[in-house]
């Protein structure tokens, strides 16, 4: 990739990270201390990345200034398997910065008639919120103990915020952000799941255990007892299943809603320590994202069998299922997005990896909008942001 047109693309993505090429084979050069180009193979690109220093010190330093660089380009090196063209599947649209917002983030939520994004951001006990009319921040609302889970609830303008640190499930107002209801569960409170049709709240969190909170009385219902610490689950619109991942067993638990038992237990055996769910209740497929190795495992979601397995990045945290376009969106702290193709129920293929930053775990995709958010906590010399993404098809 040494011609013009090449160069002026690469140009074109990586802006103020450009710098003219330096080296006789005019290979473009970037201020990350490495050597970065694209090479157009069999009508797909693929990036390579060499270091200039291979040591281990030299790697550490230099990893989080690649990372950056590269998610810059990243759309335009991404591996396209569709029809040989060269689009890439999802172009980062915007990066909206964070300044002083320390550590991890954990889950995102979205308000999409008010045009704004929550991020628990977990180290720094904040709540983030983004207008993404304006693509700045407007407001940290302070007053929690580690945040993880985060839902917008639409119908009834509320924001609900799970906290790891004391376990309480809190309710705000979505117009003030006020406290306005306080839930006590078991400490690491985490994911949440809004179940429309019944109205309740689900929540995880340790000790094995699955609560729900009723919207029309709000009140707490009979708890769910599970071996250990629920992970991601997955709401069974067309029935009453609710499906949850307990990795310390490498097992997907079924529940049936209506009786809030646990009526089924499938065991992993393609892959462990499944963290990660989506869910394709058209075709009866359950994704199940696993950190050993770094996989999804494809379930039928009729009998728990496992169809098959496919790659994605280490220590997968964030997983999504595009209906629309039958697309898996995958990320991980490694620093990773994976884009996977749905050929058909039972067969994938990788359509994109694309690097993003260390710790940059977790993710929202809206259909809607048909963009996937990722909140990139602060790196050295980089203030933390959130990331836009627009998918292409």
């Amino acid at each position: 990739m040494h011609d013009l047109a090449d160069r002026e693309r690469l140009r074109a993505h990586a802006g103020t990270h450009f710098q003219e090429p330096k080296c006789q084979a005019n290979i473009p050069r970037c201020d990350a201390a490495c050597e970065s180009y694209l090479i157009q193979r069999n009508n797909r690109w693929q990036i390579f990345a060499v270091l200039e220093n291979h040591d281990e010190g030299a790697t550490k330093r230099t990893r989080m200034k690649l990372a950056i660089f590269l998610s810059l380009i990243g759309a335009s090196a991404a591996i396209n398997a569709s029809h040989g063209a060269d689009v890439a599947p999802l172009i980062l649209q915007q990066s909206i910065p964070l300044p002083g917002v320390k550590g991890k983030f954990d889950h995102v939520a979205i308000d999409l008639a008010g045009q704004r994004v929550f991020m628990a951001a977990k180290a720094n006990d904040t709540l983030e919120v983004v207008d993404l009319k304006n693509a700045s921040r407007l407001q940290s609302v302070t007053g929690f103990h580690e945040p993880q889970g985060v839902l917008y609830l639409s119908d009834t303008k509320q924001v609900v915020v799970a906290n790891g640190g004391n376990g309480e499930v809190q309710f705000l107002d979505g117009s003030s952000l006020n406290l306005i209801y306080r839930f006590p569960f078991t400490a690491d409170a985490d994911n949440l799941r809004y179940d429309p049709q019944a109205r309740l709240v689900y929540v995880a969190a340790q000790d094995g255990v699955l609560g729900a909170i009723d919207l029309q009385t709000m009140r707490k219902l009979r708890e769910i007892k599970l071996p250990s610490h629920p992970e991601a689950f997955a709401i069974e619109s067309g029935g009453h299943r609710l499906f949850v991942n307990v990795p310390k067993t490498d097992s997907v638990f079924v529940i049936d809603r209506s009786k809030s038992e646990v009526i089924g237990r499938w065991q992993l055996t393609k892959a462990k320590v499944n963290y990660t769910m989506a869910f394709d209740e058209a075709h009866s497929r359950l994704f199940v994202g696993c950190r050993n190795p770094a996989s999804v495992v494809v379930l039928d979601s009729k009998t728990g069998g496992e169809v098959t397995r496919f790659p994605i990045g280490g220590e997968t945290d964030c997983m999504f299922y595009d209906r629309a376009h039958q697309r898996i969106y995958a990320t991980g702290a490694e620093g990773t997005l994976d884009v996977v193709e749905q050929v058909d129920a039972d067969h994938y293929r990788v359509l994109a990896k694309l690097l993003t930053a260390p710790l940059a775990r977790t993710c929202l995709f809206v259909p809607e909008l048909d963009r996937l958010f990722v909140a990139v906590p602060q790196q050295k010399e980089h203030d933390a942001e959130l990331r836009v993404y627009q998918a292409h098809h």
